[in-house]
């Protein structure tokens, strides 16, 4: 799957054979500044310009929005990362933004629990993130 995102507030699915536009997904709210996609969950997930960070089912369209400007991020998610944890059954995105901040987010569904911000620092003060990885545990 291959994904783009635009200044037309829209995500496009494109098939890789063909290059032909699958799907479009249209955001009303603020802009995709970053995205990637979490295998596992089998959700996109979008960072935008107002400091959210969305999931994206791709079934269905529908979102869940995860923005906490208090604790995570006030300005541009500028890159975004999954990081799967205890064997898959763990799943985290971690965010850089404009801020200077970086935010880690579980993003499991489940009965209990839906997904939330964990933790936010300030890991580049008065200076913007502009990329992100992370690999291994995270703390697990």
């Amino acid at each position: 799957r291959i994904f783009s995102a635009s200044l037309d507030n829209t995500i496009r699915q494109w098939d890789p054979y063909d290059l032909a536009c699958i799907r479009v997904f249209e955001e009303y709210r603020s802009e995709v500044s970053c995205m990637t996609f979490a295998g596992l969950s089998k959700k996109l997930v979008t960072g935008h310009d107002d400091g959210s960070v969305r999931l994206w089912d791709l079934d269905t369209g529908s979102t869940v929005n995860l923005h906490e400007p208090e604790r995570g991020h006030g300005n541009t998610v500028a890159c975004v990362c999954v990081v799967e944890r205890n064997g898959g059954d763990e799943q985290l995105v971690a965010t850089g933004g404009f801020d200077g901040r970086v935010a880690v987010w579980d993003v499991r569904k489940t009965r209990h629990s839906r997904p939330h911000l964990m933790t936010a620092w300030e890991a580049h003060q008065g200076s913007e993130i502009l990329s992100i990885v992370a690999y291994g545990g995270m703390n697990g």
